[in-house]
């Protein structure tokens, strides 16, 4: 097959097959060639490098096709290369016989395709053609890998282009190869191919995107625009300390209010919670464990279970214990199924001991509202909730079904 070289168009394989060793020149690729005498301004002469480490690294380049890892270099090679024991061509020939090379190129493929990859690599060109890789392919058969990369580095080839002390480049590349690399977008050459416009930023992302470095005030208060001072204004009501009487008596009675949306008094609940303050002053119990008693008590279930279905008493049992109304139906089926099977203390359990009570209440905070305002995801359903009477309304906030139209309505239309 016919290939182009890389570099002047004179010295391409038809026009003139003789410039094999001919350095390509500023049109070609960059040529890294050993040189140990040293250079007062570090620079290239003539495609001469007087770095042995940017030899070694752009060796790494070739043979790999990238930068290795550290556990991949041949320091001892490299060491070698450094004090002169070994040539150029040597270190090449070490690199290629790696096992990192042979696990990249030659054990995870088939033999024709190794040969083709291990053939750019080594020399700096595609195989010319099926003579030449048949012949490569019975050495690999009858010799194996090691014996191939000898027999490219110590060919006439190798030593007329690059010699002892040439890293190999690339000099030749297929048609197809050429033509995708000047049709690739955003290149220019002589096909006259114009680069792609850069897309224009729309309008919404750039009156959008922040001109200036703001503060942390600045930022707080643009998070906030808009949200309603409720939100920034409810009380929390949280357990601190055990020894200070007067702050648990009332947070026992946010407590309270919170699961039974009133204050309770002493004359109702007479001493069916009496124990349970008493373990809360002692420490016996956290406050997670005082709500759950206080769910689990004869009070709460004569007045949120017994006189309400399944439906109604989920929307309650949420918007008690975890501040907000349901989520969705797969929620409601969800505690449903508890309820049915474990009945309302299992449900009481369930809720707070999953992962969301733990994130927003722990186990010293008594639940509270927590979408008040707008923002909110859940806060629609939320504020209908909180803003029914329990004793005047039993109408079931997320219902499982669409409300049908009546047969008398349907008769008048």
């Amino acid at each position: 097959r016919i290939l182009i070289r890389r570099g002047a168009g004179i010295d391409s394989q038809v026009s003139n097959p003789a410039a094999r060793p001919k350095a390509p020149g500023s049109l070609g690729p960059k040529v890294f060639k050993l040189d140990q005498i040293p250079s007062p301004q570090g620079t290239s002469v003539k495609f001469a490098e007087s770095s042995t480490q940017t030899i070694i690294r752009a060796a790494y380049r070739q043979v790999f096709g990238r930068d290795v890892y550290a556990g991949q270099e041949l320091k001892v090679a490299e060491i070698r290369l450094e004090n002169g024991d070994i040539c150029l061509r040597d270190f090449i020939r070490a690199l290629a016989k790696s096992e990192a090379f042979r696990k990249t190129y030659w054990s995870s493929l088939y033999v024709m395709k190794a040969v083709e990859y291990i053939h750019r690599r080594l020399l700096g060109r595609p195989t010319y053609g099926r003579q030449e890789t048949n012949a490569y392919f019975d050495i690999c058969a009858k010799q194996g890998f090691y014996a191939l990369v000898d027999m490219l580095i110590d060919s006439s080839e190798y030593t007329e282009s690059f010699g002892d002390d040439t890293v190999p480049y690339e000099r030749y590349v297929t048609p197809a190869g050429q033509s995708q690399r000047s049709f690739r977008s955003g290149t220019v050459g002589a096909t006259g191919v114009k680069p792609v416009a850069k897309p224009a930023v729309p309008r919404f992302v750039e009156l959008g995107t922040a001109g200036a470095e703001r503060g942390d005030i600045e930022v707080t208060k643009r998070v906030g625009q808009g949200v309603n001072l409720r939100r920034v204004q409810s009380k929390i009501f949280k357990l601190t300390s055990l020894y200070d009487k007067a702050n648990i008596k009332l947070i026992t009675q946010a407590a309270y209010r919170q699961i039974f949306e009133r204050d309770i008094s002493p004359y109702v609940v007479k001493t069916e919670f009496t124990s349970l303050e008493s373990k809360l002053g002692n420490g016996e119990i956290n406050m997670k464990e005082f709500i759950e008693g206080l769910g689990c008590s004869d009070l709460y279930q004569r007045e949120f279970y017994a006189p309400y279905p399944n439906t109604k008493v989920i929307e309650l049992g949420t918007k008690h214990f975890l501040g907000r109304a349901p989520l969705n139906q797969l929620e409601i089926r969800k505690y449903n199924q508890i309820l049915a099977t474990q009945g309302i203390r299992g449900f009481i359990q369930t809720m707070v001991e999953t992962p969301e009570y733990a994130e927003f209440f722990g186990e010293d905070t008594v639940p509270y509202r927590r979408f008040p305002t707008l923002p909110a995801a859940n806060f629609p359903n939320t504020e209908r909730l909180y803003q029914q009477l329990t004793r005047q309304s039993d109408d079931v906030v997320v219902p499982s079904f669409a409300p049908s139209v009546s047969a008398v309505a349907s008769i008048d239309t």
